[in-house]
This record gives structure tokens, C-alpha cells and sequence, in this order.
């Protein structure tokens, strides 16, 4: 936030200087950029705020104008009335800035002398490389709402075409594979912790588990560089164990937000020189810098562990099948399940393009790849504003259909196993033992598989409700 917040205050200390030169006044000066400056930065919350209710739209433009208009009056007319403003202005504006202090200062002191929270545990079986085995390198793409292909009929009316693929190409695919959470963080949080929330340490958030995670330090333990390549999504934008971890070098969020909050962005879609929402354009550019990283990814020595947390097929909707992006208008033209498929072809070619090498090496050297989703899409009724992509905060999950679960809990999920007998594979198999079988195989870590469980949001996110048996998938191994 610093560096946003520096060039907003010297340019508009620059502008102030400049009035108050030219005015020759400086409380006229102080006037008219306070004005500016409230209807520079205020105008898109009060339009997001008023959006729903009879004042929308021109009125509350007209009340903006009525702002400037009399900061302009009360600048000319000068004299007594000037003075009031001005000393009422410099009240006001310390009295916002106390409020501040007073929410966040105590925070600040409250975790002055607060030990940092302990990493997330390795299980208590931590597994060990026997010596007699090579280390090969291992890949673990994430690709974010893709569902299974039962999903993706289900919620679309589209066919999956990714796997037949990959099975053509030795792949093994599990058709019937489900997460075990209703969310990326808690859904990540678990695989790569090797387990359920539940039965690791109490006390810290999903995403300080994603931050610093079992397998990443077991597998840095043993030697491999590990190259986290960054998303937009902030508890997988980073990894404390990465050795690599290569960002898109852009605008912060918070400054993604203030350009996206003022009026700067009306200006610069009203001239149009903007074609596109800026969140839709932060969404294209970090996932084809995501995609190139991981292309780059292949020269680098091993033995390496590359995880890449790719948010597509995920929403927004900006790409064609062939990459292009998509302007607003056109987007707006398509349906959820060609905006969807569009994407999803994109997303398929570039993933061949990058496993195409990785299946061309010998066998002894051939890597562990691992493809898989953190979740299926949201069905049409939960989605919400799929241009937000976020789910309906008041969806109610009690009535959830077994149509909605199948949609919403089945993945894409392959696995490229050198060595491994096919027949070994579990089934059914739920996210949270893919790394477990995965490392027992390859490192003989003795992890025994979690029963398979699928769980809903309860009364809360900390009471979640296991629905398991309504998908067919027994608990019990």
C-alpha cells in the first residue's frame, strides 16, 4: 500500500502547490483539490453503494457535479464563509484520520509480542526417500473449477476433451475422483498438507497452510528445488519453501483496487481507450504469465518439484478457444457454457503444448505429473455473478440437490505414474489422498489412505457436514 498511497499524495501535494500559485491563495487552493480529490476517489463507491436504489446513475452524477460546483462557489465568493469551511474541512479531516487510528492502531499493538503461528505440521508418518530410488522431478498443476466430465455435462452440457487425451498419452484418469472441501483454500490446504483439516495442528488459517505446507518442506528436505510459480489468488501466490518463485510484475492488489474504485477508470472507458474490465485484464495477464512460467519451468535442472495453481477454466470468462482476448461486449454476448468451453479449450492447448516434452523423455527420466482441479464449477443457481466469480453468499447449502453436488465436487484428475502398476490406483479417490499415494509409492512413506469424505459448509465453515454417501462414496477404507 505504501507506494500507492506516496504517488497519491505527492501528486496531489503537486496540484495543491500549483493552485494555490496560481489562485495566490492557498485555502482556495485547499477547497477546490479537496473537492476534486473526494470526487476523484469517492466516485465509484458512492455509485456501487447507491446502485440498487432510486438514485442511481444521473442522480448521484448530479450530485457530484453540485460538489464540485460548490467547492468552485465557495472558492470564488472567498471572505468569512471560506474560513468556516476551511476550519470545519481541517476538523473533519482529523477526525477521520483519529477514527482510523483508532481501529488500527490497537491492532497493531495487539500483535506486537505474538509468537508467529508454528508451520502446519508433517503428519506424524513422515515419509522418507529410500536411497535405492531416483528422485524424479514432479509436477502438481492445479487447474481451478474444472470439473469431471460428468460435471462439466451436467453444469454445461459440454464434453470434457483433456482427459482422453491424457489417457492416450499414459495418464492414468479417475473418473469418479471428488474434492473433499467446497473451496479452493481449504481444498489445497489439505492435499498438499496430506490431510484432512481437521486432524492437523488447531490454530492456523488455510492459508497460512498453503503458505508453508508438508509437502513442500518434505520434498525440499530431500533435495528438490521447488519452483512455485505465483497466482493472482493470494494464498497460493507464494510458498515460504520455494526455492523459485517466479511473480507477474504488475500493480499491486491494492493498487488494482484504488485505480479500480476511482474515477479513473470511468475516464478512461468513457474515452474509450479501455476495452476491457481491468479485473478481466489482470485475470488474462496472470494466466498466461502463469502458463509461460511453467513452459520456462521445463529447461530447469531437477530433480524439482513445480506446483502451478492455474484460475482457469475459473471465471471471468476472457479468453477464445484459440487465446484471444475477449472484449467486454462480446463476453456479454456469450453464454456461461461457451465462456466457459472457450476457456477451457485455451487452457487444454497449452497444457498439451507443455506436456508434450515432459511425455517425450525416457522413461527413467520421465516426471511425476499430476493434473487435477481444487474444485468442479459452481452450478447455475450457486454461481451467483459468474463475472465476479463468486458464489452466492446466501446460498442456502441445506438445499443443496445430489445433481448440485455431482457438479460441484467432481474434478479432473489424471496422474502420470512412470513405474507404477495402473492397478494400484485407488478408487474411488478424493483429492486429499493423491499426494499420500503419490509419495507411498514413490518414497515408500507408509501413508495410508484417508477414508474418502466429502464435506459441505454446516451452520458454519468449522462445522462442515459430511454428504459423502450421497455421492456413492464410502467412508471407510
Amino acid at each position: 500500500m505504501i507506494p500507492v498511497l506516496l504517488v497519491v499524495e505527492a501528486v496531489v501535494a503537486a496540484i495543491l502547490i500549483v493552485a494555490a500559485i496560481v489562485l495566490r491563495d492557498p485555502a482556495r487552493a485547499a477547497i477546490l483539490v479537496s473537492a476534486a480529490v473526494a470526487i476523484f476517489f469517492g466516485y465509484r463507491h458512492v455509485a456501487v453503494l447507491t446502485a440498487e436504489s432510486p438514485i442511481a446513475g444521473r442522480p448521484v452524477q448530479l450530485l457530484w457535479a453540485l460538489i464540485g460546483l460548490g467547492a468552485v462557489l465557495l472558492a470564488w465568493r472567498g471572505g468569512t464563509l471560506l474560513r468556516i469551511a476551511t476550519r470545519a474541512l481541517n476538523a473533519l479531516g482529523l477526525g477521520l484520520i483519529l477514527v482510523a487510528c483508532l481501529v488500527i492502531v490497537p491492532h497493531e499493538l495487539a500483535q506486537v509480542g505474538t509468537a508467529a503461528p508454528a508451520a502446519a505440521p508433517v503428519p506424524a508418518e513422515r515419509p522418507t526417500a529410500p536411497s535405492s530410488k531416483p528422485l524424479r522431478d514432479i509436477w502438481f498443476l492445479v487447474l481451478d473449477r474444472y470439473g469431471s466430465a460428468q460435471s462439466l455435462e451436467l453444469n454445461y452440457g459440454i464434453e470434457e476433451q483433456l482427459t482422453p487425451w491424457l489417457a492416450a498419452h499414459g495418464f492414468h484418469v479417475t473418473p469418479d475422483a471428488h474434492a473433499n472441501y467446497w473451496r479452493t483454500s481449504l481444498s489445497m490446504a489439505s492435499v498438499l498438507n496430506l490431510d484432512y483439516l481437521d486432524a492437523l495442528t488447531p490454530g492456523l488459517s488455510a492459508a497460512d497452510r498453503l503458505k508453508d505446507h508438508a509437502a513442500g518442506r518434505f520434498l525440499t528436505d530431500l533435495g528438490y528445488r521447488y519452483i512455485h510459480v505465483g497466482s493472482i489468488f493470494g494464498p497460493t501466490r507464494t510458498a515460504i519453501r520455494a526455492t523459485d518463485n517466479p511473480l507477474l510484475e504488475n500493480t499491486s492488489d491494492f493498487a488494482a483496487a484504488v485505480f479500480d474504485s476511482s474515477l479513473a477508470r470511468t475516464i478512461v472507458r468513457w474515452v474509450g481507450e479501455d476495452k476491457i474490465d481491468p479485473r478481466r485484464q489482470r485475470q488474462a495477464d496472470w494466466a498466461r504469465f502463469e502458463l509461460d512460467a511453467l513452459d520456462a519451468a521445463v529447461d530447469v535442472p531437477g530433480p524439482k518439484f513445480v506446483f502451478g495453481h492455474l484460475l482457469l477454466p475459473h471465471p471471468p470468462y476472457v479468453f477464445d478457444a484459440e487465446g484471444n482476448l475477449v472484449s467486454d461486449a462480446a463476453d456479454a454476448r456469450r453464454s456461461r457454457s461457451e465462456a466457459y468451453e472457450a476457456q477451457m479449450t485455451y487452457l487444454d492447448a497449452r497444457l498439451k503444448t507443455l506436456l508434450e516434452p515432459l511425455l517425450a523423455l525416457p522413461e527413467a527420466e520421465r516426471p511425476i505429473v499430476v493434473v487435477m482441479a481444487d474444485e468442479g464449477p459452481y452450478p447455475a443457481r450457486y454461481e451467483g455473478n459468474p463475472q465476479i466469480a463468486g458464489p452466492d453468499p446466501d446460498f442456502d447449502w441445506s438445499s443443496v440437490t445430489d445433481e448440485e453436488l455431482r457438479i460441484k465436487f467432481g474434478i479432473l484428475h489424471a496422474m502420470l505414474l512412470p513405474g507404477v502398476d495402473p492397478d494400484r490406483v485407488p478408487h474411488p479417490l478424493t483429492a486429499v489422498n493423491t499426494l499420500r499415494f503419490v509419495f507411498d509409492e514413490y518414497f515408500d512413506a507408509e501413508l495410508p489412505l484417508r477414508p474418502d469424505r466429502v464435506l459441505i459448509p454446516g451452520r458454519s465453515a468449522q462445522e462442515p457436514v459430511d454428504i459423502s454417501d450421497r455421492l456413492g462414496i464410502g467412508a471407510a477404507r
